[in-house]
C-alpha cells in the first residue's frame, strides 16, 4: 500500500478525539502507527492503520498488539476507521427522519437515534410539524444523550413541534467569513444578536442584516454594523446600531411559512481592522482535503496522549483508483 509516492506525514499527540488531516494534495493510500502502542508491553490495542482508496467510510485495516505475547494480528475495521473529506463538496450526509419531538422552552430535540453526532455538530432540520419556522434552519447541537435527544444550544424559544427530520451539516460553506441565520437581537445602545450556529465572526468585521417584516424588527432591515465585541460563551456578537427604539425581534409562528430566514451577512472591513492591516472579512476560500481518523484504543487517532505517526502517498499504480 506505502509502494509510491509519500506527498505528506507528520505527527501528533492524541487528545481523546477524532482528529482530521488536512492534506495538500488528494492521495491513494494513508498508514498510521501508533508510538505508543508500539513502544509498550501487549495491551490488545491497535498498533497500526491503514486505508486504501476505495474502502468504505470509517473502514480500514488494523494490525492489533495482542495482550499475551506482543504477536501482530491482522483485521479489518468496519467502523473507527479512516473517512476521506473533500469540503467543495455537498456537505450534507443522509437525511435523518427519526426526530419525534422539540421542546420549544427548552431547545431540546428528542430523536431515537442520535448516530454520527458529536457535541458542536451542526444540523438542518426539514419539516417539523408543529414548528414550520425551523424548517431549513441550521443549528449547532450540545448535551447529547444517546439515542434520546440533543439541545439545539442557540436556539430560540418557540412552540412544541412534534416530528422532524434533520441533515447533518458536515462542514460549513467555503467560503468565509459566512452568512448565518439569527436567534435574537437585544434592544440595546449597542445590540447583542445570537446566531444559531457557531458563528466564528472577529471584532472589526461588517456585517448586514436582513431580517424581514416577520420578524418585527423592520427598522433594522438593510442597515450595516461593526462588530465590536464577541462571545464565545453565548455566541453573540455586538454591533455599533442602536436597537432602542426598534420594534421586538421574536420568531414568526409556524403559522407564518413560508417565509425569508433572518440572516446576517458579511459585507466588509470596520475602520480599525483595516487600520490595523487586517482584512479578516476577505472571502477567503477554506476548502480543503482531508482524511478524518476516528478515535479510541482500536482506531487510528488513538487514546489521549498516545503519539501517532502518520504518512499519506500517491500509489505508484495510475489504475489504483
Amino acid at each position: 500500500m506505502s509502494n509510491g509516492t509519500i506527498i505528506q506525514q507528520g505527527s501528533f499527540t492524541a487528545d481523546g478525539n477524532a482528529k482530521t488531516l488536512v492534506l495538500r494534495a488528494d492521495v491513494d493510500w494513508v498508514e498510521v502507527d501508533n508510538y505508543t502502542v508500539s513502544a509498550a508491553g501487549g495491551a490488545a490495542t491497535g498498533v497500526e492503520f491503514k486505508w486504501q482508496r476505495g474502502m468504505a467510510d470509517d473502514t480500514g485495516f488494523i494490525y492489533t498488539k495482542l495482550a499475551a505475547d506482543d504477536s501482530i494480528t491482522k483485521g479489518v475495521m468496519t467502523s473507527g476507521g479512516f473517512t476521506r473529506i473533500d469540503t467543495s463538496s455537498d456537505p450534507l450526509t443522509a437525511i435523518n427522519t427519526t426526530g419525534t419531538t422539540i421542546t420549544g422552552a427548552t431547545g431540546v430535540a428528542a430523536m431515537t437515534s442520535t448516530a454520527g453526532l458529536v457535541a458542536g455538530d451542526v444540523i438542518r432540520l426539514v419539516d417539523p410539524v408543529g414548528a414550520l419556522q425551523f424548517g431549513g434552519v441550521d443549528f449547532t447541537i450540545d448535551t447529547i444523550v444517546a439515542n434520546t435527544s440533543v439541545d439545539l444550544t442557540y436556539a430560540p424559544v418557540i412552540a412544541n413541534s412534534t416530528t422532524f427530520s434533520f441533515y447533518k451539516v458536515k462542514w460549513d460553506p467555503i467560503f468565509y467569513p459566512r452568512s448565518r441565520y439569527i436567534s435574537s437581537i437585544s434592544k440595546a445602545a449597542q445590540a447583542v444578536v445570537k446566531l444559531t450556529v457557531t458563528h466564528g465572526y472577529t471584532v472589526g468585521q461588517v456585517v448586514k442584516f436582513n431580517v424581514e417584516a416577520d420578524y418585527g424588527m423592520t427598522e433594522i432591515d438593510g442597515m450595516e454594523g461593526t462588530i465590536t465585541a464577541i462571545s464565545t460563551t453565548n455566541n453573540t456578537i455586538t454591533v455599533d446600531i442602536d436597537t432602542r427604539t426598534f420594534t421586538t425581534f421574536a420568531w414568526p409562528l409556524t403559522t407564518g411559512v413560508p417565509f425569508t430566514h433572518a440572516k446576517i451577512i458579511p459585507v466588509g472591513a470596520g475602520s480599525s481592522m483595516v487600520a490595523a492591516g487586517g482584512f479578516g472579512d476577505s472571502k477567503d476560500n477554506t476548502a480543503y482535503i482531508g482524511m478524518v481518523l476516528a478515535a479510541g484504543t482500536t482506531s487510528p487517532a488513538g487514546a489521549a496522549n498516545d503519539v501517532i505517526y502518520w504518512r499519506a502517498g500517491k500509489a505508484l499504480d495510475v489504475n489504483n483508483e
